[in-house]
């Protein structure tokens, strides 16, 4: 069976992770979230994700 991929984009504090974390609770077949990785501060609010330096990012993304 094929999957589906979602792109689900928005600014900071547009609720997005509350929108995944809804559907998480709804959603009745697997749903799969990829990491989210980041260049800023990793302080920078409270969201989930990984932050990486410039440096690095660029060099896991080939």
């Amino acid at each position: 069976m094929m999957g589906k991929l979602i792109w689900l984009m928005g600014p900071s504090g547009s609720g997005k992770d509350s929108l995944l974390a809804e559907l998480r609770l709804r959603e009745q077949t697997q749903l799969l979230v990829a990491h989210r990785y980041i260049t800023r501060d990793a302080s920078a609010g409270s969201e989930n994700h990984i932050a990486l330096s410039e440096r690095e990012f660029f060099t896991r993304a080939g």
